[in-house]
């Protein structure tokens, strides 16, 4: 059996204080990637020269002449100038265990070709040394490796609450990608990536691992989760939206769990960054399915703001009274 190819793409605007390790991470990997992209998303810090003058024979540095939000729009260029059927995302600020490609190559040797990815565990990185693993997995992390169609990964999304996939442990077929649709470049200026899995696992399957091979540094510089907020819809939703028709009954009733699901996540996320909610951001919110959290995103829409900075302020005495 021949090898798979693969291209690892990274996306890059602002991160020149990462370079460093992000170069060190793909060239540790016990098994190495037949192409790396990078995709400079014209920087202003000298992140991609910092990246050129470390570049190994198997580099290329593509440009962009504005940034995109999100990074789609930069990951989208990598993944049309591949040259390897699988594309391995990792994001310039987070990092890889050596074992990462070496474990993604044993999971698509197991696929087939109704498997549209691959997937595996992650850990967090909140600085200070302070690691945790990533809890999405739930039971998939049991197993030496686990089959998922799109019900099993809408079941798996909710049972833990957020997508058991996470970009820079993601590896997919580029036919998959570009036929899904690419990520959602100028739709959205974050949760695209969440938005793509959903339209990749519509289209095939995903066989994942519990193994831990990569690392969400949550202190790195120029973060998307820091420049952009939640007070908007979900672009997941539309798309949740457009399969309903297409789903069995039981696949339907969990994707409007889940529309409820991340609508109510954005709401919390709002609040939490002193942000208002607008009314668009609860359309299409399935009351019967969590009458409860419909009512909580409501009043978080609509109460005066004297209401909101008082469940602030709460919220902040019981941290200091938590911390003391």
């Amino acid at each position: 059996m021949s090898r798979p190819g693969i291209t690892v793409v990274v996306p890059l605007f602002n991160k020149a204080p990462h370079v460093a390790r992000l170069m060190d991470s793909l060239a540790s990997q016990t098994r190495a990637p037949d192409e790396i992209i990078v995709v400079d998303d014209a920087s202003t810090d000298g992140g991609g020269e910092a990246i050129a003058a470390l570049a190994p024979p198997n580099l290329r540095l593509l440009h962009r002449t504005s940034p995109g939000a999100g990074g789609y729009a930069a990951r989208n260029a990598g993944i049309k100038a591949a040259r390897s059927e699988w594309i391995a995302f990792l994001d310039a600020d987070d990092a890889w265990r050596p074992h990462a490609l070496a474990e993604a190559e044993r999971l698509i040797d197991l696929s087939d070709s109704g498997v549209s990815c691959v997937f595996t565990a992650f850990e967090r990185d909140y600085g200070g040394g302070r690691i945790t693993p990533s809890t999405a997995m739930g039971r998939l992390a049991e197993a030496d490796h686990t089959r998922l169609d799109f019900a099993a990964f809408v079941q798996a999304w909710l049972a833990s609450g957020q997508s058991p996939m996470w970009t820079s442990a993601v590896v997919a077929r580029r036919s998959a990608l570009i036929a899904a649709g690419l990520l959602p470049a100028g739709r959205c200026n974050r949760g695209g990536d969440k938005d793509t899995w959903l339209r990749l696992l519509a289209a095939g399957d995903a066989l994942c691992s519990g193994m831990v091979t990569a690392t969400y540094h949550r202190d790195a510089v120029n973060m998307v989760t820091r420049q952009t907020g939640t007070d908007q819809r979900p672009h997941l939703c539309s798309t949740l939206e457009a399969l309903l028709p297409s789903l069995d009954p039981s696949t339907a009733r969990a994707a409007e769990r889940l529309i409820n699901l991340e609508i109510t996540a954005h709401a919390r996320e709002a609040w939490r960054c002193h942000r208002r909610i607008p009314a668009d951001l609860y359309r299409g919110f399935r009351v019967t399915r969590d009458p409860f959290a419909y009512a909580l995103v409501r009043l978080l829409a609509g109460a005066p703001d004297g209401i909101l900075a008082l469940s602030h302020r709460l919220r902040d005495l019981r941290r200091q009274g938590i911390g003391a």
